[in-house]
């Protein structure tokens, strides 16, 4: 049911009918609304640090429709930041092999030595220059870990896992989007192609974080008592 609210949600911010102004109010409240849906949506189903990291994203949302770039680049460092703490979580208890630490790292260095080459230096500003530069370290951040833990003990044998890993690496695509969009050079359709990742970025994790297995437990254990 979350995830059907969600992909309505998702497809009304793309819906051209009745679209408001893309620097009003409504508007802002219009593309946050996924990332808010699975924050709310996920009570009981997700880890409330998965919660407060969708609420982040939510907030980041409003912020880059308003212009407030710090903002928004603070709201989702957040977000990565609780994501991260997650995952880390999730691997301290699969205890993962060395391999799989080595091969995620030299994989998860491709696009952070690019964004260090190709967009940082693009930054004017040295504030947020900075900024940009902690940013791409907690994005990469995401996608290790989420990587780790998909390759990590019993974890590889579950599709969940994959799913959420995935999503991080979506979450790494529209971001080098848009930090490319805004600081290197103008994309065709920018929005389109910052915006599609992102949601299905969201949607992926939120799936491959469901506490499946914590319901179906509960449910086994309620019809034994019967």
């Amino acid at each position: 049911m979350v995830v059907a609210v969600f992909l309505l949600a998702a497809m009304w911010f793309f819906f051209p009918v009745g679209r408001p102004d893309e620097e009003s109010l409504l508007f802002a409240m219009r593309l946050a609304l996924p990332a808010f849906i699975m924050a709310l949506g996920g009570i009981g189903l997700i880890s409330w640090r998965m919660m407060i990291g969708f609420l982040c994203c939510a907030i980041g949302d409003v912020m880059g429709v308003s212009g407030i770039f710090e903002g928004q680049m603070t709201a989702f460092a957040l977000a990565h930041i609780y994501f991260i703490f997650y995952f880390i979580r999730s691997i301290r208890r699969s205890k993962p092999k060395p391999a799989v630490f080595v091969v995620t790292t030299l994989f998860c260095l491709v696009p952070l030595v690019f964004a260090v080459v190709s967009v940082i230096p693009a930054v004017q500003e040295v504030p947020i220059r900075v900024g940009c530069s902690v940013y791409a370290l907690l994005l990469t951040g995401t996608l290790w870990t989420a990587i780790v833990r998909a390759f990590s003990g019993r974890n590889s044998k579950r599709v969940f896992p994959y799913i959420a890993a995935l999503g991080a690496l979506l979450f790494l695509v529209s971001d080098f989007i848009l930090s490319w969009n805004k600081f290197v050079e103008h994309i065709p359709d920018a929005s389109l192609c910052i915006m599609v990742p992102y949601y299905a970025a969201l949607l992926l994790l939120f799936i491959g974080t469901l506490r499946l297995h914590r319901h179906a437990y509960r449910s086994r254990r309620a019809q034994r008592t019967r």
